[in-house]
């Protein structure tokens, strides 16, 4: 009798659903709070609004170490890829995590990240440091399959700095 009743309160006992990744997620790009251009004065929609590019190197490409970096970049395609309310550029999540929910490490190992304008010129950056604190914390948020702070990450922790 008591292996009945544990057998019938084991089949209602349901998986519980985890999470999946969503690979249609985006990437905000934002200001850094409180920063100005000097040169070439450019406001932060305005950067926005001219960027055509972000560009920057690593050591990884598709997921391969390489010793020697290599230079990786994408495009705004215009509206898109930019929100002029916040104002903010746009990536996609697959930047980082693929559509089959491997961790790409091309960004977020990355350094030397610049956003050009349409004549190559580069109009903000992304500090290194920036990028580092993102890998940190996005990493953990990965590896414990957190994909809402994962989200919540990608839209807070990439800010650039207009060139000074």
């Amino acid at each position: 009798m008591t292996a009945v009743a544990l057998l019938s309160c084991e089949d209602k006992v349901k998986d519980v659903e985890k999470p999946k990744w969503d690979p249609t997620a985006q990437i905000l790009i934002r200001p850094a709070p409180g920063s100005r251009a000097f040169v070439p004065g450019l406001t932060d929609l305005e950067i926005v609004t001219n960027a055509l590019n972000i560009k920057w190197q690593t050591h990884y490409a598709s997921n391969k170490y390489y010793e020697i970096a290599k230079e990786i970049g994408r495009s705004f395609p215009e509206d898109a890829a930019k929100d002029y309310s916040i104002p903010a550029l746009k990536m996609l999540a697959i930047d980082v995590i693929t559509d089959e929910g491997e961790y790409y490490k091309d960004l977020t190992y990355g350094f030397n990240v610049y956003i050009t304008d349409h004549n190559g010129d580069t109009i903000a950056h992304v500090p290194d440091g920036v990028i580092s604190a993102a890998r940190v914390e996005i990493e953990n948020a990965f590896n414990e399959e957190d994909y809402e702070r994962v989200y919540s990450l990608f839209n807070t922790a990439f800010t650039f700095l207009p060139v000074e």
